[in-house]
């Protein structure tokens, strides 16, 4: 099958380099999936996890400060010098998860988006109850808070994030997008809808949580269910309300620069099937 004329944007935040053989077992795959791929890491990500994208070609660079709103901007500009049709942005441990479990669902989500000038992807219920629960309840509250301002009723999952759009739109995103922090998922949040005059919606079941991809180790010797009890600390939930509330700081931040609502065509997660 002939890859679709569809450019990756990835971000990678990996200091371990634990996901090298999984990047491995994945490029061939990817390169058949899209016509380029550009994944750009964070500083800390490990030097041999950065000299393996860079040998393989799909390296766009290290922002000098560990901050997501640069990394992540970097890699959607890395993608659009490839001169794509269609740019599809999703961190790269979530994109080599997806092919893993779901291949035939990405696949059918690059088709689908030849149709939609701007198609935004969510998780499932299932997909998104899979991460540990601080970070399920907090996003699921930062989610209707937002959804709530865009008049969108109905469940609407914002922070993948994922999306597929033209090229104009990517570049109305960077002109738009000036974050730097966490606040960067607030405000794609609240731009993102407003890229195309009919953005369309779907959930994905292949967007569940990738973070035990890291662990298989741990993992095997405590079960899944242990394992992930064991992220459900004090801690950890004063973690993600803080963060929940820098999203929503973000998001609201972006509304009074770029009000509207969005006429969202909801697709059914059967489409992608």
């Amino acid at each position: 099958m002939r890859p679709m004329p569809v450019a990756l944007a990835a971000t990678l935040h990996d200091p371990t380099g634990g996901l090298r053989r999984d990047v491995a077992w994945a490029l061939p795959r990817l390169r058949a999936l899209y016509s380029a791929i550009a994944v750009t890491t964070s500083p800390p990500t490990s030097p041999r996890m950065v000299e393996q994208l860079r040998a393989a070609g799909i390296f766009a660079g290290t922002p000098p400060a560990n901050t997501r709103g640069p990394l992540y901007r970097m890699a959607v500009r890395g993608a659009l010098r490839t001169a794509p049709q269609a740019v599809h942005y999703v961190d790269f441990d979530r994109a080599l998860h997806w092919l893993r479990v779901a291949p035939r669902e990405l696949r059918a989500v690059l088709r689908l988006s030849r149709r939609h000038a701007a198609l935004l992807i969510g998780r499932t219920e299932q997909a998104h109850a899979s991460h540990h629960r601080p970070l399920w309840a907090t996003e699921l509250v930062a989610n209707r808070l937002m959804a709530d301002q865009l008049e969108v009723r109905g469940r609407f999952d914002l922070l993948v994030p994922s999306f597929v759009v033209t090229p104009a739109a990517a570049r109305e995103l960077l002109r738009r997008s000036h974050a730097c922090g966490e606040d960067l998922y607030g405000e794609w949040a609240a731009v993102l809808p407003l890229l195309a005059p009919d953005p369309a919606y779907v959930e994905c079941r292949g967007l569940d949580w990738e973070t035990p991809d890291r662990h298989r180790r741990a993992i095997r010797r405590a079960g899944l269910a242990a394992w992930r009890r064991r992220q459900e600390t004090p801690t950890e939930w004063a973690l993600r309300t803080a963060l929940a509330a820098r999203i929503v700081a973000g998001f609201e931040r972006a509304r009074r620069r770029m009000p509207g609502t969005p006429r969202l065509v909801r697709l059914r997660p059967r489409t992608v099937r």
